[in-house]
């Protein structure tokens, strides 16, 4: 039983302790970009960020966010998990260590995913502010939270 434990903590730090280095070569939209590594494609979703849909409101301005930071730029990818498409889901860091995911949240580019990152008290503080200050998508009289948007379209 014990080494069965060990294999699946040590498959579990292969997998989700990995890190990422490549060249971004496409921006899907605010939370998902391809990144070229060694020749291979991966595609990653931001870890603890939401960011509205191409075809809500403030879709597009989110997704010109993130590619004025990284498009064609090396980012480093800390992988967290993988999700339901099989995608890698991870925290994007870019130019000296910036965290990319925290500034969509901080600039109003993308909400805090409380359901799947409920511990990332960085992410929550920095969407109460941006909602305060009114940046980005808090312009908007109603934002919709796009796991909302996502649900009604179904």
């Amino acid at each position: 039983m014990k080494k069965i434990l060990l294999i699946f903590l040590l498959l579990g730090t292969l997998v989700f302790g990995e890190i990422l280095v490549g060249k971004v070569i496409k921006v899907y939209d605010g939370d998902t970009i391809t990144i070229l590594v060694d020749g291979k494609k991966e595609k990653i979703r931001f870890f603890g960020i939401d960011a509205p849909e191409m075809k809500q409101n403030y879709g597009v301005e989110s997704r010109n966010f993130v590619r004025s930071k990284i498009m064609g730029k090396k980012v480093k990818v800390k992988i967290v998990n993988t999700d339901k498409y099989g995608r890698k889901v991870g925290k994007i860091y870019y130019s000296n260590n910036r965290y990319l995911n925290l500034e969509c949240v901080k600039t109003g580019n993308a909400w805090w995913y409380e359901y799947y990152a409920k511990k990332e008290y960085d992410l929550k503080l920095a969407q109460e502010q941006a909602r305060r200050s009114r940046k980005g998508l808090w312009r908007e009289k109603n934002p919709v939270n796009p796991y909302k948007w996502r649900k009604n379209k179904k």
